[in-house]
């Protein structure tokens, strides 16, 4: 029996999402860098997006496309408005962005789950740290609400944690950021890193050289990425 019109809600939403083999996932996991959807569009077996990727350096962007363009299920894969850049976005966004458009085979896609069950992107997606943050709009009961994210949970044999729910009616209160989400995904694991193994106790419990070698990259890299971050969490962007 199809459920009262008065009962469905129009409900603002937030998700954490990990699913397998997601491009945007094994992509920026791989180059330590993040990614910022803008918008998706699916027709028949395919979809597009148009998406941010960001990170430290030109080269961790670079890594995250060749990374990309060897993913089977990736059709296409294409740079907007040239290479590369620095600065293009503020600091805690990332030193080196590029965007990029995308055509892949929707079934592969956690989004196109949402958008063929007329669930509403309701403004960007992001990925950092292996997790997919989805903020979405959707009309609909509370109840046909958990129905539905369990039906992706299977079909999709995803991890889907719901965050927020609140309904649109109320005004949207801008996020309350932890202070490592100013931090880029290199420059959060080092300071995570730091702070888990004593490196901030007196008398220091670590030296900066064995941490950088946990994180496998040079003593140069490793304190480059925590002054960083540690400038960021001091308030100072530049």
């Amino acid at each position: 029996m199809a459920e009262p019109k008065h009962e469905k809600e129009l409900l603002h939403l937030s998700l954490e999402v990990w699913h397998p083999d997601c491009w945007g996932i094994v992509s920026t996991a791989e180059a330590g860098s993040g990614l910022i959807g803008h918008g998706a569009a699916v027709e028949g077996d395919s979809a597009y997006e148009r998406c941010t990727i960001y990170g430290d350096s030109r080269e961790h962007v670079t890594q995250a496309i060749e990374v990309a363009h060897e993913i089977s299920f990736i059709n296409h894969i294409e740079p907007i408005g040239g290479a590369a850049s620095e600065g293009a976005l503020p600091s805690a966004i990332g030193r080196a962005t590029q965007d990029v458009f995308i055509e892949y085979v929707a079934n592969e896609g956690i989004g196109s789950a949402f958008l063929t069950r007329g669930v509403l992107v309701d403004s960007s997606y992001r990925i950092e740290d292996g997790v997919e943050t989805w903020n979405l709009l959707a009309h609909t009961t509370r109840s046909s609400l958990g129905r539905l994210l369990d039906e992706i949970r299977e079909e999709r044999n995803a991890d889907i944690s719901l965050t927020k729910i609140s309904p649109a009616s109320e005004p949207m209160q801008p996020p309350d950021p932890g202070e490592t989400e100013l931090l880029t995904p290199r420059q959060r694991e080092a300071v995570n890193l730091a702070r888990e193994r004593g490196y901030y106790n007196w008398p220091r419990e670590i030296t900066a050289r064995e941490l950088a070698s946990e994180l496998d990259v040079s003593k140069t890299t490793f304190l480059e990425h925590l002054r960083k971050a540690e400038a960021k969490l001091m308030g100072n962007r530049e």
